[in-house]
């Protein structure tokens, strides 16, 4: 199923927990005008690369096939800081065994997901509770 269909939705439950975004960072899959109006009614602004065959000859963002980012400095900047925020969450995820994943069905993935995001957020809890703040993302600090 295309993940566009599901945009709303978590635009919806994102609004619930999270309160004040500023803006909504996505994958050039994301860039349609449907998407960017719900980001929008949502009141924030949608940092979505177009895609190449969209806005051509405008000054939009965009990414090339060599991954080079385009665009406007300030849409630029924050889209970098949104992809590699996410970009080292999931490397750790990689790291506490979600590059792993042998269950089958979906039920079993999505628990072995949830395990290990829950790791990396004990691990986080662990360090503030030590008084160690600036190991917060430090998994290695964690291994005997």
């Amino acid at each position: 199923m295309n993940e566009k269909r599901h945009v709303e939705e978590l635009l919806g439950k994102a609004s619930i927990v999270v309160y004040g975004v500023k803006a909504v960072v996505a994958d050039s899959q994301y860039s349609s005008e449907k998407v960017r109006g719900l980001i929008e009614e949502h009141g924030a602004e949608p940092i979505i690369p177009y895609m190449s065959n969209q806005r051509r000859g405008e000054e939009v963002l965009w990414v090339d096939r060599y991954f080079r980012v385009s665009g406007p400095a300030e849409e630029r900047r924050v889209y970098g800081l949104g992809r590699a925020a996410v970009e080292r969450v999931n490397s750790r995820l990689g790291l506490v065994g979600l590059g792993c994943l042998k269950f089958r069905g979906l039920r079993n993935a999505l628990v072995h997901v949830f395990f290990c995001v829950v790791t990396l957020l004990l691990v986080a809890v662990a360090a503030l509770r030590l008084g160690r703040p600036w190991k917060v993302r430090s998994l290695v600090s964690f291994w005997w």
